[in-house]
């Protein structure tokens, strides 16, 4: 339901809780416009859209029973998401699966890889793969932090060992 907030003539500030697609697209597309002036990175990206990369493991059924989806632009390599099946947890597929995707995301110009996680996901893995943590957001969601790691890639040979 939409309510009129107040009004700063001749503007009028409304508040609704029911999301307008049409406005949210506009205000994006403010946004991207905006960032197309001021940031090459950002006009370059919207010719030339993020290349995926995907890495999927399939049982003998072609069940995705580990993955990984990522994207690389900008010289980084921003993982999205990285899962094995329960049964599968603690057996290098994981590791393996983060190896290639660095090892790929190198011979594509990338220098960094990024991803998020959550305080009850896997930051202790990814730390172990030398990604280190530069952002947190603590109680999100309440109990729990929210945060961000990179890694630098420099050399695939040396990304295979874990550090520590």
């Amino acid at each position: 339901m939409e309510q009129i907030m107040t009004t700063f003539h001749p503007y009028h500030l409304t508040q609704t809780d029911v999301a307008d697609d049409a406005d949210r697209a506009f205000l994006s597309q403010q946004i991207k416009q905006f960032n197309n002036v001021h940031s090459p990175h950002h006009l370059h990206v919207r010719t030339h859209p993020p290349r995926p990369l995907d890495l999927l493991l399939r049982n003998d059924a072609g069940e995705i029973v580990a993955g990984l989806a990522a994207n690389t632009y900008w010289s980084w390599l921003d993982i999205e998401d990285l899962w094995v099946h329960e049964a599968l947890r603690g057996q290098g597929f994981g590791q393996q699966l983060l190896a290639l995707a660095e090892a790929e995301a190198q011979m594509r110009n990338c220098r960094y890889a990024m991803l998020t996680t959550f305080s009850f996901q896997a930051r202790a893995f990814y730390e172990k793969w030398g990604y280190t943590v530069v952002g947190a957001l603590a109680d999100y969601p309440p109990g729990e932090t929210y945060y961000w790691l990179r890694k630098v890639l420099v050399n695939p040979d040396r990304n295979r060992e874990p550090s520590g």
